[in-house]
């Protein structure tokens, strides 16, 4: 056992100890802590302990509000006050940035997320001496953890995890649970070899619930008839419907996704013609579309998307063409030349391989959503090194508790 003092927490949720001879990242600990820390394990080249003993808490630390905090790998900011959470994922995004900003730079922080909000879930099934249950991974474990209530899930998740608690047979089977509250209505896939609906609930919380099955990759509906589900998003004064499936990528926070699209659509202003890179089902860029009447081209890996994307557009009376592509390799660039806006919202490893060919696609305005800002960051300097001038950049948080930020910046030619 070592003695160690907490310094800053970083990007992912992890606080930097220095210990004598040793410097390590720790779960769970605040700036200031005075820590007994256990050594783990080398895990990327980085030293890992976790604390046996916290000997002097740091000003800020505060006791968690969830009760199994200290072993749930499900949210890293638990024992930091919640009033400092906002300020801390802003400093994340700025330190990254800092190179890039400059006098032209409109520079915004987050704002504090409520908590209860998130949307979207995934569940793994566990089976004890109680029965069969629903949880998460421990930190940095597949060890699941038992919970009886989530305080970042909306009240509508919640409740399914309740109604799954009160009937494990339900459980049978099954190997993991995803679910995602939309608008109008809640999809749950369970995941494994359960084969019919019989005494799955149909109403959860006042919405219908669509049961999936998915198994070797494929996803199947378990009742019939098949239901869909919407979003509801802000098109400029009005809001439209996307049709949402169980398998489309959705923004893990309502109020987060709606400002989210809400600020692009402040930032683009009147566009012609919209380029929209890692599209999904259209989330972005389709609000953008009916808002200002332009034309849409967009690609993305996932076929599923990329169908869901081109049923929206259609139903939707959009202009747009999407396409499957994999982004992260050469594809054809021609139908996103020279567009009003182009529009990047890649996975966490960021968009190097369009970045840093910007200008053979020379778009006028970009607008980069990076839910790494060292990526995001990283992706920025092609874009500055080829004449691209960072104008305004925004922190968003999304998700409460977690030790994750999403980044918007905007980018135009000096």
């Amino acid at each position: 056992m070592i003695t160690g003092i907490a310094e800053s927490i970083l990007p992912g949720g992890e606080t930097l100890v220095r210990t004598e001879g040793h410097t390590m990242l720790v779960a769970n600990a605040v700036p200031g802590d005075e820590l007994s820390v256990r050594p783990l394990q080398k895990r990327r080249g980085v030293l890992r302990g976790e604390i046996t003993t916290v000997n002097k808490p740091g000003p800020q630390r505060v006791s968690a509000e969830c009760p199994v905090a200290g072993e749930c790998g499900g949210c890293a900011l638990q024992f930091l006050a919640p009033q400092s959470h906002a300020a801390l994922k802003s400093a994340w995004v700025h330190d990254a940035f800092r190179a890039l900003i400059g006098v032209q730079t409109q520079w915004v922080e987050a704002e504090t997320v409520a908590a209860a909000s998130r949307r979207r879930v995934h569940w793994m099934v566990n089976r004890d001496e109680q029965g069969s249950f629903a949880g998460f991974y421990a930190h940095a474990s597949h060890r699941v953890i038992r919970h009886e209530q989530c305080m970042v899930l909306t009240p509508g998740l919640q409740r399914l995890h309740s109604e799954l608690l009160q009937h494990p047979a339900l459980l049978s089977g099954v190997q993991g649970i995803q679910a995602l509250e939309l608008a109008d209505g809640m999809h749950v896939v369970l995941e494994g070899a359960i084969t019919e609906a019989s005494g799955l609930p149909l109403m959860c919380a006042d919405l219908p619930v669509q049961w999936w099955r998915r198994q070797d990759d494929v996803t199947r509906p378990l009742n019939r008839p098949v239901q869909r589900f919407h979003d509801r998003l802000p098109a400029g004064e009005q809001d439209i419907l996307l049709a949402v499936g169980p398998d489309d990528f959705v923004q893990g926070q309502e109020a987060g996704n709606r400002k989210l699209i809400a600020l692009i659509q402040q930032w683009a202003g009147p566009v012609r013609r919209i380029a929209d890179l890692f599209c999904g089902i259209g989330n972005l860029s389709l609000p953008l579309a009916v808002a200002t009447g332009a034309e849409l081209f967009g690609a993305e890996l996932n076929p599923a998307s990329v169908r869901a994307a081109q049923t929206n557009a259609k139903r939707l009376g959009i202009n747009a063409s999407f396409v499957q592509a994999n982004l992260f390799e050469d594809f054809n660039m021609e139908p996103y030349i020279g567009a009003d806006l182009l529009i990047l919202d890649p996975p966490r490893r960021g968009a190097k391989r369009i970045c840093s060919r910007i200008t053979h696609l020379m778009p006028k305005q970009i607008i980069m959503i990076s839910c790494d800002p060292a990526a995001g960051a990283r992706d920025g300097v092609m874009l500055q090194q080829q004449g691209y001038q960072l104008k305004a950049l925004q922190a968003l948080d999304l998700f409460a508790y977690a030790g994750h930020v999403e980044s918007l910046s905007l980018w135009e030619r000096a």
